[in-house]
């Protein structure tokens, strides 16, 4: 019984190793990562340097992202000190 409550143990800490080396990307310093869900599933925006800028500068810029993207869009890119907008 000890050894069945041990083994519980130590996946639940391997369990929670692993969960926490693996944490999600985030937008900063001049890279942008963003996931936008959509009916179909999602896509994924992971873009840096002057690729990143250049999303960053046609956010809001009608047709190049939904109308629910682009405000999450701009978001990031403010986040990762980017400017939105031309």
């Amino acid at each position: 019984m000890v050894g069945g409550v041990l083994a519980v143990v130590v996946a639940v800490a391997v369990t929670l190793v692993i969960s926490l080396a693996s944490s999600a990307r985030t937008s900063a310093h001049g890279c942008i990562y963003v996931t936008i869900p959509a009916a179909t599933g999602a896509q994924e925006i992971s873009r840096c340097g002057a690729t990143a800028r250049a999303t960053c500068a046609t956010a809001l810029v009608p047709g190049a992202f939904t109308r629910q993207a682009a405000p999450v869009v701009a978001a990031q890119c403010r986040k990762a000190g980017l400017r939105v907008g031309s």
